[in-house]
């Protein structure tokens, strides 16, 4: 089995870039296990870095990745294969998704008497 064809380090470079800038940042996962964070260690190191290539190896990251990457960033399997209406409103909870997604939004900016107010809510919940 024969290694695929890797990319020029120029075209590797350019379009990790666009996806770190372009690729939505999420309030809830920590900055470290965070996307941009992931492929900005897939960046190739610069020419000026005083470090030999062999000391200390990028690590690869295939043309597959990418453009699976660049897929996602551009909501092309959303449009290629839409949900039907069925599944983003079902009959029992028709407000379910549209619930989880606010309390996604809310929660990074909640303070901790808000989050307490949370908690005992759901625990004094009567319906």
């Amino acid at each position: 089995m024969s290694k695929p064809p890797s990319l020029n380090p120029r075209g590797l470079q350019s379009r990790l870039t666009h996806l770190i800038n372009h690729w939505p940042s999420d309030p809830v996962r920590p900055a470290s296990v965070s996307v941009q964070s992931y492929l900005q260690s897939r960046l190739p190191q610069s020419s000026s870095n005083a470090q030999t290539p062999s000391s200390q190896p990028v690590p690869e990251i295939s043309e597959s990745s990418l453009t699976a990457l660049s897929s996602l960033l551009d909501n092309r399997f959303a449009r290629r294969y839409p949900l039907l209406p069925q599944l983003r409103r079902p009959a029992s909870n028709p407000d379910h998704y549209d619930n989880v997604i606010r309390e996604f939004e809310e929660a990074p900016n909640r303070d901790w008497l808000g989050r307490l107010k949370k908690r005992l809510g759901g625990l004094l919940r009567l319906t």
